[in-house]
């Protein structure tokens, strides 16, 4: 506590009319002086604000620029917020260079000398409304070349003018910020001294200068509060532009405060996936399609943080708990990628209640989220499933080698490397003599491109699948339109980042795999190269594999071709017959849609139907006249000893041995052995009768003549639905009426029989 002067000194100097005098003479400069300062302190607020409103204006417009390179298709409503963002930049940039002219035209002489300053320093407030008018100008240009539907114009005007634009506009508006802030602590500073000298001159004049003491204690406390608030806009993450840590402990305190709120925490799944096998390129950008999402479904208040590297954050006040798990249903459909077996994040929710700390409820959320990220686990376990986020270089092998055929590694396993890898598209060139030719082109490419590109016979040293071809080794380009060796087809359809891997087979590459990237660049990581090389090593085995079965069966079917051969030979067949109804069979059997399994024990059934015939005696199999009861029914049983023989056959399957034991059932159940009807006749036994008895009729046999072509079909088709199966009858009627227009073959004369025996 201060004591106060002995009162006969206070009287004595107090009474002299100097004193008070000089006391208010120095209380009213004092004054005057905190008035100039707290004047000068208001305009470095003044372009503070300015400048820290630059810079999030600045942001606003490159996010809403990025979110339309990103998008394929975006609403008007879309380039409404464009046209927005672009006005109120335009009103800063009035505003500072407004403000250059106020700084070229210092208020006061001896002030400027006394604060000193930078007006005549660079940077200047011009400068940086000179950068914002270099940006305007770029965005624009980059957003209307967007519109017309030139992405690839678009992006190389972003890269080339709009991304340095805006570097060294935020650059320089950092520098000034820098310089104004320190200005404003002077400032700040002076005006306190000078305060606290008014406080003390004015113990005598206290009366004269309390209203104004207090003004200018308001004064300086708004100015604090002001540069807080300046301090407050800068709690962003730089990558996203949502709430850092710091900025949302401040929110949770104020919207604790004023209603009750539910805390959501989400938990990417996918996010160290993407930088593995894309690079963190792609994974920024999958942050900031997160932030994006994050942002839409949290309006109006928008309270979302990035916590930490793949951690969010949402404050939802006045929302229930159910209102709240909407919110993350509803971001988890925006984020959904097309293919993807497990959802883009897993996520937990805590309601804040009372008093609380940030920390307690967001452990309260992680709870739920880890709980809910098990369930997650749990469900792709029981279905048995991978998906493209988290899914691992094993298990993407392992499923992988489930894959069989060529058809499935490229028409399953090629695209699920794209979708697993994040990339954009896939090719598949196939050797044809000295060069590889296109034969599959996924991605999304227009007709023209496409058709381009498929037309070109790629050889040694010719871009990157030349170098490929040329090396038999994975080759890629990160950057494609920089490399000295690409090919101008390649870059006018928009590639950008590529890689080529040879496929062997037969001690030669036979062809090749790749993945293509048009939208933007990526980093082509070893993890990429080897798991391409794993689905290379994979579809070269399944070519060895089909070539090694083809020959497998081919040596089976000629082997059962040459036994078929044998029989009609015994049983004095029209030569070529069992040969005939073999492809004939075929054919018929490939419009009908048959599988390739199918379609082989087609063609062994038809190439052994008779082979009960082998136990037929001579004396009836050869007998030139009509056979009598007796005779007949042992001729017959040709169907059921032929099933038992081959039966005892390796390797047949049961279709094979139903067409040897049901080719004479008939379509309303009066033929034999079985006396089946209908459906319940094996359809390869229904194909091969039609098949049979038409090369029966048709051909010249040592108990009758060869009947003609149309009278061959009439007689079949006057047997539909009593002989023959209708819906085949007519598909083979269309069948050898193309072949005979083809051929032109005309048959004649006419037998008195329909019979195949």
């Amino acid at each position: 506590m201060t004591s106060r002067p002995p009162a006969s000194l206070w009287r004595r100097l107090t009474g002299r009319g100097w004193v008070i005098a000089a006391l208010l003479g120095l209380t009213l400069l004092s004054t005057g002086l905190s008035a100039a300062v707290i004047s000068a302190a208001s305009h470095f607020r003044d372009t503070l604000l300015l400048l820290a409103d630059t810079t999030a204006a600045t942001n606003a417009h490159s996010a809403l620029e990025w979110q339309a390179l990103q998008s394929d298709t975006l609403q008007d409503d879309h380039w409404d917020q464009v046209a927005q963002s672009r006005e109120r930049l335009q009103n800063l940039r009035a505003q500072l260079q407004a403000a250059a002219r106020r700084e070229a035209t210092p208020p006061t002489t001896w002030l400027h000398d006394l604060l000193a300053p930078p007006y005549a320093q660079e940077p200047s407030l011009g400068n940086a409304a000179q950068e914002l008018g270099g940006y305007l100008q770029a965005t624009a240009e980059e957003l209307a070349v967007l519109r017309s539907g030139d992405r690839a114009g678009a992006l190389k005007i972003d890269s080339a003018r709009v991304d340095p634009a805006a570097e060294r506009l935020n650059s320089l508006i950092g520098e000034l910020r820098e310089d104004r802030e320190r200005e404003a602590r002077r400032t700040t500073n002076l005006a306190a001294g000078l305060i606290l000298l008014t406080l003390l001159s004015s113990l005598a004049t206290v009366s004269l200068l309390d209203r104004r003491l207090r003004r200018s204690l308001r004064q300086t406390q708004r100015l604090e509060l002001e540069r807080q608030v300046e301090r407050e806009r800068e709690n962003r993450d730089s990558l996203t532009g949502l709430w850092n840590r710091r900025g949302l402990q401040g929110l949770f305190t104020r919207w604790t405060a004023e209603t009750g709120l539910c805390v959501l925490v989400l938990d990417l799944n996918s996010l160290k996936v993407i930088n593995d096998s894309g690079g963190h390129a792609a994974g920024d950008n999958r942050l900031r399609s997160v932030a994006l999402a994050l942002l839409e479904v949290s309006a109006p208040y928008r309270l979302a943080a990035r916590w930490g590297g793949d951690e969010f954050v949402l404050l939802l006040p006045g929302l229930s708990e159910q209102q709240a798990h909407q919110v993350a249903e509803r971001a988890s459909d925006l984020l959904e990628l097309p293919g993807d077996l497990m959802p883009p994040f897993a996520y937990g929710v805590a309601r804040v209640s009372g008093v609380t700390s940030l920390e307690r409820v967001l452990a309260q959320a992680d709870a739920n989220m880890y709980e809910h990220k098990e369930v997650q686990r749990q469900e792709l376990a029981r279905q048995g499933a991978t998906a493209r986020v988290g899914i691992s270089i094993e298990e993407f092998t392992l499923r992988l080698e489930r894959m069989e055929t060529p058809q499935q590694v490229l028409g399953e396993g090629l695209p699920l490397a794209a979708q697993v890898l994040g990339f954009e598209g896939t090719v598949y060139l196939e050797r044809q003599d000295d060069g590889f030719v296109v034969q599959q082109l996924g991605g999304h490419l227009s007709g023209e491109a496409r058709a381009q590109l498929q037309g070109v016979v790629y050889r040694e040293g010719e871009g990157v699948t030349g170098q490929a071809i040329a090396h038999s080794a994975t080759r890629w380009s990160n950057d494609y339109p920089g490399e000295a060796y690409a090919l101008e087809s390649w870059v006018e359809a928009g590639l950008k980042t590529v890689v080529i891997v040879p496929v062997r087979y037969g001690a030669q590459v036979m062809g090749l795999i790749g993945l293509l990237q048009y939208s933007s660049w990526r980093v082509v990581t070893p993890q990429v190269r080897r798991l391409m090389e794993t689905v290379a090593s994979r579809l070269g085995h399944a070519f060895e594999r089909l070539e090694a079965v083809e020959n497998v069966r081919s040596a089976l079917q000629g082997g059962l071709l040459a036994l078929g051969v044998a029989l009609e030979e015994r049983d004095l067949e029209t030569a070529g017959h069992t040969e005939r109804v073999v492809n004939l069979s075929e054919e018929l059997g490939l419009r009908l849609g048959m599988s390739e399994p199918k379609l082989d024990a087609l063609r062994q059934g038809a190439s052994l139907h008779d082979i009960g015939k082998l136990v037929i005696p001579d004396a009836i199999l050869l007998k030139p006249g009509p056979l009598d009861a007796s005779e007949w029914e042992i001729m017959r049983n040709h169907a059921t000893r032929g099933y038992d023989i081959a039966y005892r056959l390796s390797g047949l399957t049961p279709s094979t041995l139903s067409i040897i034991r049901s080719h004479h059932e008939r379509w309303d159940g009066s033929g034999y052995p079985d006396g089946l009807a209908g459906e319940a006749i094996p359809l390869e036994a229904r194909i091969f009768a039609v098949c049979d008895v038409y090369d029966a009729l048709t051909h010249t046999r040592p108990y009758k003549r060869a009947w003609s072509h149309e009278d061959a079909v009439a007689e079949i088709r006057k047997q539909s639905g009593t002989h023959f199966d209708p819906q085949v009858v007519e598909i083979f009627t269309g069948l050898v009426e193309a072949q005979r227009q083809d051929t032109g073959t005309l048959l004649v004369t006419r037998p008195l029989s329909c019979s195949a025996d």
